[in-house]
């Protein structure tokens, strides 16, 4: 299903993340750019913007699906 083109991605793109922790789901959001300077990125725009467009053949590749970041 195609959801839209390829967007670029700003860096205030809103990214969660569920972990399980001793058996219960633990959520935390926070804007792309914030997860890319804790990921110790130096310029967070340039990490989000350098995303491919295409899903990777690889798994566990972060990538832009149609402005949306996602795992393969």
């Amino acid at each position: 299903m195609i959801h839209g083109l390829p967007q670029p991605l700003t860096g205030a793109e809103l990214v969660t993340i569920k972990q399980l922790q001793n058996g219960n789901w633990a959520e935390c959001s926070m804007p792309l750019s914030e997860l890319a300077s804790l990921l110790g990125s130096s310029s967070s725009t340039a990490w989000a913007t350098g995303l491919p467009t295409e899903k990777p053949s690889t798994a566990g590749v972060v990538w832009n699906d149609a402005g949306v970041v996602s795992i393969s």
